[in-house]
């Protein structure tokens, strides 16, 4: 046996899944109709989550490689968002 390979003696310690677990994935035949999928998001009315929220909306077709710098500079906007808030009520 390889060490690459998994040894029987691990594959028969790990726990069957649960039935319950199973019940509550939601399984399509079919690929639902895009046109009748709602939007992930909708606009907040506040201009930098919204640019943050369609920052993330963009990423569906990016290349993967991407999705990092984007998840970070999305996290950081939402970070200040957040941050002008806190200090908005600090100074009420």
């Amino acid at each position: 046996m390889s060490e690459h390979e998994p040894s029987q003696e691990l594959v028969d310690e790990q726990e069957p899944v649960s039935d319950s677990a199973s019940e509550e994935v939601l399984v399509l035949d079919e690929a639902p109709d895009p046109d009748s999928v709602l939007p992930v998001w909708e606009p907040t009315g506040h201009a930098n989550v919204d640019a943050a929220l369609e920052g993330l909306h963009a990423l569906d077709g990016a290349d993967l490689e991407a999705h990092a710098g984007q998840f970070d500079a999305i996290e950081a906007s939402l970070r200040g968002v957040l941050d002008g808030l806190a200090a908005e009520d600090e100074s009420v």
